[in-house]
């Protein structure tokens, strides 16, 4: 980084201008400069004027040391830093007033900008959870969704219900390991198998009670709901609680569509049309509200090939125990779904049978989190953590824990609103202030490295992978990123070359809608110029 702090000596007293003493002025501006860790020092001779006779120097004089900001000559280095992220802000079409940031450089302070200011956060706000959800769940908690049985099995029959009882885990038959939707669950069948169960006379029950409440946040849009990164959080969750829905190719003159996995409830309306224009090319995906109700409706290319689109299910624990059904079924595992009596709380008279479980770490999730801004695991995180420390796990009772965990643990004055989890909320609220004393606080903590390798790397992975991509700042960028339509958010550590700690940095955007993608230039920009 280059810098170029001011040094200014200038000699100072009083009566200057005497005519009874044969003295000199002596007037010496020095300009320090450091560059790559070298300091080039120059001396500027303003004016030497030795007279020896004619003028008088008063006895009372002293060395007088400026500085533009404060006493250490690295305080223009912060003030040219300030002004130097707003002019590429501006650079970027971007007004001072709607960016703000501050930044804690080792050896030079903090460098800030409108940094008290509480702005939309978007997915940065995951930091804040992920942080929270580690303090007051750990890193070994445990999510487990269990498989549990009621009644007695005689000669292959379960003669009662079989209960899957959820915990908030997001992460069953998560889409990071593999391409099929149920592999988790097939553990399951061999399970039954094993206990030699062919057939259920019972029914399939989903216990969803572990956290109370809707799944999907009041404050998002009602219009996008069955996209897949609104996709309503549970006590159960199966597959990110999205159903794929596969179209194309043309086969026989006419656009394949079909839903994974098998989904009973779906009701799959194909009104694709084909065209042979490229330009005409153009579908799309709707569900209407609460319905289970699926239509695909536009233009497919005849030539296209095979291609797979997500849409969110409006009820998690419907979703899970009907799939589950299903894969029983097409297992060769009959359910035939009698009525057994166990009471609507799903309290039974006798004691309930352990048959199988899946289960997951906090620590294992988090870079899916982090690394994909995954919003449903943020949400998640955000209802169990909040359920586990006294709340109901619903998001109103969830937002006053975690508020009160920031008051109890980040010290300073913070105008924090932690409406959901994921950030998808426009009435979030965070500082760029608070993530850097966030991030400060976390890099104490003694999980703190699990914490920052589940960031995102510049250039390597997760949703920096494309970012920063040049060799100054490739490998060099763990932070989480943030978007919506009227904001952009980045915020982390920067490995720079020439400092031994990390640079904690936090950069907002929120303002006009449709040009985030010139915040996050000018987020990249910054962070290139403290590397240079």
């Amino acid at each position: 980084m280059r810098t170029e702090p001011t040094l200014r000596l200038i000699v100072v007293g009083s009566n200057l201008f005497s005519h009874t003493h044969t003295q000199g002025i002596v007037a010496i501006v020095m300009r320090v400069q450091n560059r790559m860790m070298l300091f080039n020092l120059r001396v500027i001779l303003v004016s030497l004027f030795i007279l020896n006779s004619g003028l008088g120097f008063s006895t009372s004089w002293a060395f007088s040391f400026e500085s533009e900001v404060s006493q250490s000559p690295l305080s223009l280095v912060k003030k040219d830093l300030r002004a130097q992220f707003v002019a590429l802000a501006e650079k970027n079409k971007l007004r001072a007033s709607e960016v703000s940031f501050s930044l804690i450089v080792p050896g030079y302070g903090t460098v800030s900008h409108r940094s008290e200011e509480s702005r939309t956060p978007a997915s940065t706000m995951k930091l804040l959870v992920a942080a929270a959800a580690m303090d007051l769940l750990g890193p070994d908690h445990n999510f487990v969704t269990r498989l549990l049985g009621s009644g007695d099995i005689r000669e292959g029959v379960l003669f009662g219900n079989l209960i899957v009882e959820g915990r908030g885990d997001p992460a069953v038959c998560g889409r990071e390991k593999s391409g099929d939707p149920l592999w988790e669950l097939r553990s399951w069948v061999a399970s039954l198998r094993h206990l030699g169960i062919s057939s259920i006379d019972g029914k399939i029950l989903a216990d969803d009670r572990y956290l109370a409440g809707s799944g999907i946040h009041p404050d998002w849009p009602t219009n996008e709901l069955a996209r897949w990164y609104y996709a309503p959080s549970g006590s159960l969750n199966l597959n990110d609680n999205c159903l794929d829905v596969q179209i194309g190719p043309v086969v026989n003159g006419k656009v394949a569509v079909s839903i994974l996995p098998s989904q009973p409830l779906a009701q799959l309306s194909n009104k694709l049309k084909i065209c042979v224009d490229p330009k005409k090319h153009l579908y799309h995906i709707a569900r209407p509200g609460s319905s289970w109700s699926i239509s695909v409706s536009g233009r497919f290319l005849a030539t296209a090939g095979a291609r797979t689109e997500y849409v969110s299910v409006p009820d998690p624990a419907e979703n899970f125990s009907t799939i589950f059904t299903q894969l029983l079924q097409d297992s060769g595992i009959k359910v035939l779904g009698n009525d057994y009596p166990i009471s609507a709380d799903l309290t039974p008279s006798e004691d309930l049978m352990h048959i199988d479980e899946v289960n997951h770490s906090l620590a294992s999730r988090l870079p899916v989190m982090l690394k994909n801004s995954q919003n449903l695991y943020a949400e998640s995180m955000f209802r169990v953590l909040g359920r586990e420390s006294g709340g109901t796990g619903d998001h109103a009772s969830s937002q006053i824990i975690l508020q009160n965990w920031v008051a109890e643990n980040i010290p300073g004055e913070f105008a924090v609103v932690c409406r959901d989890g994921s950030g998808l909320s426009k009435k979030n609220r965070l500082t760029t202030d608070f993530l850097v004393k966030l991030l400060g606080w976390v890099d104490q903590q003694p999980w703190s490295e699990v914490f920052f390798s589940a960031l995102p790397v510049s250039g390597i992975d997760g949703t920096l992978e494309k970012r920063m991509t040049a060799k100054s700042l490739r490998g060099k960028v763990y932070a989480k990123t943030g978007t919506l339509k009227n904001a952009s958010g980045l915020a982390g550590y920067l490995k720079a070359d020439q400092q031994d700690e990390s640079v904690v940095f936090a950069f907002l955007y929120d303002g006009r809608p449709g040009i985030v993608y010139r915040a996050r230039k000018w987020q990249d920009a910054c962070l290139s110029l403290i590397q240079k």
